[in-house]
């Protein structure tokens, strides 16, 4: 209880000096409020995929983590952990440095922007952030969103890639040049199946031939 009283009290000196703006007051209020009042509650049994985008709540976090309610696209399914890339809204003033594979494909930014043009499940163009990863409860999920980015699709696949370059570079390089090495020893496999096949269709050919000439010598020695 004592600690409580002192975050409380913490909490409210900074609200009455005025450090915390009056929208920052009522998202973290709202998430305090979901947190107390969904933490006992049993998990929802809702089927989540890849690909899918939630409104979830993240809770308060510290800067530059993604905190209170934001989109997420959801890259990965563990049971009732979920991965999610957080979606928040493009200010082309703010955020001069995105990445995107048609307008900015040289950008090495953490920011993937999803233009509204190209995904109808969107309004207005917006940010996915690649190097924020969010493992959350299944719970957090405060209702699904319209759309989906299909995970054969090349942009979800570059999006995977992406995320893996930025999170485990050293796994991708591994990754990468271990494929490389095995695409070559099946390209060689598929070679020299061939050679086989080929020989020993010349081999069949050849054994066709001897047949015929001991047939043609044993009729010319009874002649």
């Amino acid at each position: 209880m004592k600690e409580y009283i002192k975050a409380q009290s913490k909490t409210n000196e900074i609200i009455v000096g005025n450090t915390v703006n009056a929208d920052e007051l009522d998202r973290f209020s709202k998430s305090d409020f979901r947190w107390a009042d969904n933490r006992k509650k049993s998990f929802q049994h809702r089927p989540v995929k890849k690909g899918e985008i939630y409104q979830f709540e993240f809770g308060k976090n510290f800067i530059p983590e993604m905190s209170y309610e934001h989109r997420g696209l959801v890259i990965g399914v563990k049971q009732k952990l979920l991965y999610v890339l957080p979606i928040f809204s493009y200010d082309p003033h703010k955020h001069t440095d995105v990445y995107h594979p048609v307008d900015f494909p040289t950008s090495k930014s953490d920011k993937f922007l999803l233009k509204s043009s190209e995904f109808s499940f969107i309004s207005h163009d917006s940010v996915l952030k690649l190097n924020d990863i969010r493992t959350v409860s299944i719970n957090r999920i405060l209702y699904q969103q319209s759309g989906r980015i299909n995970p054969s699709s090349d942009t979800y696949r570059e999006i995977e890639s992406l995320v893996l370059r930025k999170y485990f570079p050293s796994f991708l390089y591994d990754y990468e040049n271990n494929k490389k090495a095995l695409d070559s020893l099946y390209n060689q496999l598929a070679s020299l199946t061939e050679e086989k096949n080929s020989l020993e269709t010349e081999v069949e050919r050849l054994k066709s031939e001897i047949d015929s000439l001991h047939k043609k010598l044993a009729s010319a020695a009874n002649t």
